[in-house]
């Protein structure tokens, strides 16, 4: 990438992500919430992950061999499925509490039937497709890199989810896709 900054905000994001996950997952498992530092900490490294695929996408840092019409015609489609996902999600959530979870119970309706996790992938998504769109290299392995953070923390927020919801959560896992799809029948 051309500018420091980029860099310092991947370096910022990593090290954020590397120290939050441990305490979400102690956090989840002794007091059933997230503090107000870890969840703050995990929006600051959502939100330097962001600004360096932003970076690395518009310098098209890496640049693929995609002629653009391709890069478009595959990127484009995520990058808006992306966002409509990630919005639903958002909007489908009840006011939260400090930690930024919903306190008002599980939510298994709207576009929470289709996807355990509709913010996750529709955030995935919008970073993959505005990579291809940018043909940029870098871009794509940023959003394989907030992939692989995202299935780091999933068994740690279901898991919380089994503890809290208890046989509710259970019949919603088990009839309502991982990430994307089709639900087998009502949770």
């Amino acid at each position: 990438m051309r500018r420091s900054w980029e860099g310092a905000a991947l370096l910022g994001a990593l090290g954020a992500y590397g120290w939050a996950l441990p305490r979400v997952r102690r956090e989840y498992a002794e007091d059933g919430h997230l503090s107000r530092a870890t969840a703050g900490v995990v929006y600051v490294a959502y939100g330097l992950h962001a600004l360096g695929w932003l970076g690395a996408v518009r310098a098209r840092a890496w640049p693929l061999t995609l002629p653009a019409p391709v890069a478009v015609s595959v990127g484009l489609p995520l990058a808006l499925s992306g966002t409509g996902l990630f919005a639903a999600g958002w909007r489908a959530l009840p006011p939260a509490d400090d930690s930024g979870l919903a306190t008002s119970g599980l939510i298994t309706g709207g576009v929470y039937r289709v996807s355990r996790n509709p913010q996750n992938v529709g955030w995935a998504l919008l970073l993959t497709g505005g990579a291809f769109v940018r043909r940029s290299g870098l871009g794509l392995g940023l959003a394989a890199l907030f992939w692989m953070t995202f299935r780091a923390y999933v068994p740690v927020e279901e898991a919380f989810l089994e503890r809290t919801y208890d046989e509710g959560y259970r019949r919603y896992r088990a009839c309502t896709p991982h990430f994307l799809g089709w639900p087998s029948r009502d949770p």
